[in-house]
């Protein structure tokens, strides 16, 4: 019998209670499994974890027991749980594709071995992120809205402050023996020009430690630097799919607390820390390409390679290359092909000949057209849930038998009273299940309505948007299969059970994107 993993999430302990819960999604994923022809081998679940991010630990430990043992299912209660990123989403769908697994989700009748229901996915995706999105936007102006009203919203609470009742709610004061302490520090800082290190050293040889532990020079730089001992709570700091700190004119600072230390004081710290950081020179980033591990050589069949190589000024350029020679075979004659202009151009490419309004047209005259798939699958499920029934009631009633032939002399009477109570408990469960998957209505495809034009611009949006080559390799990967590179075309390989794919497999004659060896000197080897 196939095997399947389970995967619930609740982003709150509030969604938990009004809205679909723990407890719930686990049990229907179960339902799902069984309709599947599966049995659960493994649940996995994220208490109170946000779907925006892959940081998630029951998450990754299901993804790490996908690649790890044979699972055919990895089961969801909808693409929400799943994650509401749209690229992390479609990344993971195709990462345990890799693995033998295919993604199921109890809420939603998505295939998504089936063309109809990868693009379905897709645009399911699009709307679980800006659901996500507009959640987060509304969380942040609640918790900004709070803050100015003087209310702790939560995090870590500052060294020299305390949480302070107010009813329901919580405020920061300070903490008047820890704000002594962090005064101490700024004056050291700001009256004697002492940096983190040093003041550590001042404050353990007063003895003025913190709970008994001495100083060191991080936790003291951290309270040098940190802006709430202004008073202040700063928001939208660092950009969560870069994990970049966002430009000073977007950070909002909202004056929430007493302040320990005034504005120009802290100021003048921040200049005199600034002033101390060594400046290195150098230093280059290690780049990766969109197309890394996608291309082939379309002479000799071998994988390109990304290779440098140095112009004329000194610039360094990188190139997708050949390079089947160095294990021995003939050089063939492929010429290098600069990765940045040919990653820029191949995007282009796909997006204006695959990725068409005419094609995600196609994808929802689909979905409408296999409407009666609800009908089946929901009768393959009404039949197993009836086959476990049966099986239970089987198991219940040679209980019954064995207490009606033996009584109180039945061995072991209070293990099998146990079970007997965990079967009758089985059978109310899978009534519940039948109960709802009878009231359950049939979904109305004709419902399914989408702008092409604007379904395209999404697309095309979130494609071009993204800037981690990793992500756009994983985007791009979920329809290509891989793409032939000669001297006059490319040829992409579509992947067999992708709807997206251009009328013609030849996509170019190559005479824009070919290395020009009077401007360069070419990859090195």
């Amino acid at each position: 019998m196939k095997h399947a993993v389970i995967y619930a999430r609740v982003s709150t302990q509030r969604q938990a209670d009004d809205g679909v819960s723990m407890e719930s999604q686990i049990e229907q994923c179960r339902v799902k499994a069984l309709a599947l022809g599966t049995e659960v081998i493994e649940v996995f679940r994220d208490d109170g974890v946000s779907g925006r991010t892959d940081n998630r630990p029951g998450f990754q430990a299901a993804l790490a027991y996908c690649a790890a043992h044979r699972v055919s299912h990895l089961v969801c209660w909808s693409t929400s749980r799943f994650g509401r990123n749209l690229e992390d989403a479609l990344k993971n769908t195709n990462q345990l594709r890799e693995w033998g697994t295919k993604a199921a989700y109890v809420h939603q009748d998505i295939d998504l071995e089936t063309d109809a229901g990868w693009m379905l996915g897709v645009m399911t995706g699009m709307m679980d992120e800006i659901y996500s999105r507009n959640v987060a936007r509304d969380t942040l102006r609640s918790m900004i809205t709070a803050s100015r009203d003087g209310f702790f919203v939560g995090g870590r609470v500052p060294y020299g402050y305390q949480i302070e009742r107010v009813g329901k709610r919580s405020k920061l004061g300070p903490h008047e023996d820890h704000a002594a302490i962090v005064r101490t520090m700024y004056a050291l800082a700001l009256n004697e020009g002492l940096g983190a290190q040093a003041v550590a050293l001042r404050m353990n040889t007063a003895g003025l430690l913190r709970d008994g532990k001495a100083w060191c020079k991080n936790s003291v730089a951290m309270i040098l630097k940190n802006p709430s001992y202004m008073g202040l709570r700063l928001f939208n700091q660092i950009n969560r799919k870069s994990r970049d700190a966002k430009p000073v004119e977007d950070v909002v600072r909202v004056a929430s607390h007493p302040a320990l230390i005034n504005k120009e004081d802290f100021e003048k710290v921040q200049a005199m820390m600034k002033d101390r950081i060594p400046h290195e020179q150098g230093g280059t980033p290690k780049s990766a390409f969109a197309f890394t591990g996608l291309l082939k050589c379309g002479i000799c069949g071998e994988q390109l390679q990304i290779r440098n190589g140095t112009g004329r000024n000194g610039t360094i350029y990188s190139y997708y290359s050949c390079l089947a020679h160095k294990n021995g075979r003939t050089r063939c004659c492929l010429k290098s092909v600069k990765a940045e202009a040919f990653d820029a151009w191949m995007v282009d490419e796909l997006l204006s000949k695959v990725l068409t309004p005419t094609v995600v047209q196609k994808v929802v005259d689909d979905i409408r057209a296999n409407g009666g798939r609800w009908a089946e699958e929901r009768e393959l499920r009404r039949k197993a849930l009836v086959k476990e029934m049966r099986e239970t009631e089987g198991r219940r009633n040679n209980i019954y038998d064995i207490l009606e032939t033996q009584g109180k002399d039945t061995p072991n009477l209070a293990d099998v009273t146990e079970r007997l109570r965990t079967l009758n408990e089985s059978i109310r469960g899978v009534e519940r299940a039948l109960q709802e998957l009878e009231a359950k209505p049939a979904p109305d495809y004709n419902l399914v309505d989408v702008d092409p034009q604007e379904a395209v611009k999404t697309i095309h949006g979130v494609i071009r948007g993204c800037t981690d080559a990793k992500r756009l390799r994983a985007l791009l990967g979920t329809f290509v299969q891989k793409i032939s590179v000669s001297n006059a075309s490319v040829i992409v390989d579509y992947r067999e059970d992708a709807l997206l794919r251009s009328p013609t497999p030849t996509v170019h004659s190559g005479v824009n994107w070919l290395l020009n060896l009077g401007s360069n000197q070419g990859p090195t080897d």
